[in-house]
């Protein structure tokens, strides 16, 4: 069953939409210094995968009063460096901001390629929505939830285990990396999380998403199908 399961996972990655398992979410290792040269490694969501695509989680800034914009993981993220002076400096991007949120995509709402952003406030707090023809939101975190263990389906889902992170401040953060080699602390707990995971699902009768999620450190040892899933990643973004 288990074999049956992989093969038909795979061809979900070469198919794109031919299987009905959806798109995989990328996690990663991630390593935050903040401000009292304090380092705090956990677990982060890049982009969230499922059976309607594959959307990038990330950062809002608000430059001035009329300029804004998101800066989105994808498969060329640099890391995320604030300068003593105050500058963002995110790859060869520099400037400076007098607001930065962390935003996670809320799932399941549809997408557009050329999306106008405007801030909405209901009971729930801040959501950012992005809209064309359909709309879509992101849910705006004055701080990164950071996860020190993975929950026990596996996928880490800002809307449901928020309450499983830790919380740094976005003010007083000066660096995001994503890490490349974790450590064996982090892979030990990625180790043990995915063999419940298989436990939960290898049966006949499981009604759970086997569709794991592909982990950044893996992803990058394994060209071909690192280019394979940018590729794809590209083509349906656009």
């Amino acid at each position: 069953m288990k074999y049956l399961i992989l093969f038909i996972t795979c061809l979900g990655l070469l198919n794109t939409k031919t299987i009905d398992v959806g798109d995989p979410s990328i996690q990663a290792v991630c390593k935050i210094t903040t401000k009292d040269n304090i380092s705090h490694e956990g677990f982060i969501t890049l982009i969230n995968g499922g059976y309607y695509g594959m959307f990038s989680n990330g950062f809002y800034f608000e430059v001035n009063d009329k300029l804004s914009f998101r800066k989105l993981y994808n498969f060329n993220f640099d890391s995320f460096l604030k300068t003593k002076d105050g500058k963002i400096k995110i790859g060869y991007e520099s400037f400076t901001a007098r607001r930065e949120y962390f935003i996670a995509h809320t799932p399941y709402h549809g997408y557009s390629k050329k999306e106008q952003n405007h801030i909405e406030t209901n009971s729930k707090g801040k959501k950012l929505i992005a809209e064309k023809t359909s709309k879509f939101t992101y849910k705006l975190f004055d701080s990164i939830p950071l996860f020190k263990e993975l929950p026990r389906e596996y996928h880490l889902r800002y809307d449901k285990h928020e309450k499983l992170t830790k919380k740094i401040a976005m003010a007083d953060i000066i660096s995001i990396k994503i890490i490349k080699q974790p450590s064996k602390i982090w892979l030990d707990k990625i180790a043990k999380a995915k063999k419940l995971y298989w436990d939960d699902n290898d049966t006949e009768d499981s009604t759970g998403d086997f569709l794991e999620p592909t982990w950044y450190h893996e992803l990058i040892q394994d060209q071909k199908k690192f280019n394979e899933l940018k590729d794809y990643y590209n083509k349906w973004k656009k």
